[in-house]
């Protein structure tokens, strides 16, 4: 996921984050800025503290300034981000729900909740508008429930 921006003082700024690794790396006017650690960048004779990651938010941390590269998400965000994880692991888990509407629980039902909240935050970050971003996570959610319960009757009918 990269997010650009402009500083008044450092040109455009470029935050790269994988979705998949959580592997960073930042450019300052397309100039990549040296690796020293995980969370700490160098420019030039600068050093630069990366805090926070996409799911969080981004700030920089140059000689005492605090640059928000990506901001936090809102609390209706991490709300619907979170919908397909706490289903699968409540609904998943419980015999009585199940027999009425199926749905892969456990670890493999965490596991596709986890994968679709991810997503969810991963798509509405992208978005300005706040409709979108509810349509998205309730679509995301959607998915899931739906993923999860094709996977919890594919496992009935395969030990049946």
């Amino acid at each position: 996921m990269i997010e650009t921006m402009q500083h008044p003082i450092y040109g455009e700024i470029a935050y790269n984050e994988s979705f998949w690794t959580g592997k960073k790396s930042l450019t300052f006017n397309g100039v990549e800025a040296q690796k020293i650690d995980k969370k700490t960048f160098k420019i030039g004779e600068k050093l630069v503290d990366v805090k926070g990651n996409f799911t969080l938010g981004v700030k920089l941390l140059i000689d005492g300034e605090t640059i928000e590269v990506s901001p936090a998400p809102k609390w209706y965000e991490t709300v619907l981000a979170i919908l397909p994880i706490v289903f699968a692991l409540t609904w998943g888990n419980s015999v009585a729900l199940c027999q009425i509407f199926p749905i892969m629980g456990g670890a493999i039902g965490g596991a596709l909740g986890a994968l679709f909240s991810m997503l969810s935050l991963s798509f509405m970050k992208k978005e300005k508008r706040v409709a979108v971003k509810v349509i998205i996570g309730l679509a995301m959610f959607a998915v899931s429930v739906l993923a999860g319960n094709r996977i919890a009757v594919a496992f009935i009918l395969a030990l049946s």
